[in-house]
């Protein structure tokens, strides 16, 4: 098991705005805090699905784009809201958060387009380096069974197993590693939350 406050550290010496919560409940709290009024964009997340983020956010009145309950034109909004929210796929111990795209969606407005963004990272998440960090993303219990989560036939999803394939249905399709924050963004905030959420 990973020093969450290592990588805390780890974190904000990168540049990140990072902090640790014990629970979910502290987490939505702190993402409410972080988000303030502000209009949000929401990437592919269980996280953030686990967390009832996006019912919290519109019942206290903030406009909320997110694709998975608003349709896929939503993404376009989601990318130019005041902040964008998604988890990591992994995080290593270093400071450094990986995300995997089909589309490159999340990838995209992490880099450029909403002034801030922020990760809601569960401790199960947590690797050793980057090769473990692609190990992981690339493993049955994260895109195999986020492959199955949306019903499609991948390697990884069949058969556990991922062969770098070819599949039209491949959801692993672009990989970004944030050594920094982008410079895109005005600000990067990181969650750490010291429970699993998420795949």
């Amino acid at each position: 098991m990973f020093d969450l406050n290592e990588v805390n550290i780890n974190l904000s010496r990168r540049g990140f705005i990072s902090c640790v919560v014990p629970d979910a409940a502290a987490a939505l709290e702190k993402s409410l805090e972080i988000i303030g009024r502000d209009s949000v964009g929401i990437g592919g997340s269980l996280t953030v699905k686990e967390l009832g983020l996006a019912e919290r956010l519109r019942e206290a009145g903030n406009a909320v784009y997110w694709h998975w309950t608003d349709g896929p034109l939503a993404k376009n909004g989601a990318a130019h809201a005041d902040i964008y929210v998604c988890s990591a796929n992994a995080l290593t111990v270093g400071g450094i958060p990986v995300l995997t795209d089909g589309s490159g969606n999340r990838i995209s407005a992490m880099c450029n387009g909403p002034r801030r963004a922020l990760l809601i990272v569960g401790k199960n998440k947590i690797v050793g380096d980057e090769r473990e960090a692609l190990m992981r993303i690339r493993s049955a219990e994260c895109a195999g069974a986020n492959a199955k989560r949306l019903g499609l036939h991948t390697p990884c999803a069949d058969e556990g197993v991922c062969d770098d394939c070819t599949s039209p249905e491949r959801i692993c399709s672009v990989t970004a590693f944030f050594e920094r924050p982008s410079k895109g963004l005005l600000k990067t905030y990181v969650v750490l939350v010291d429970k699993n959420l998420g795949l």
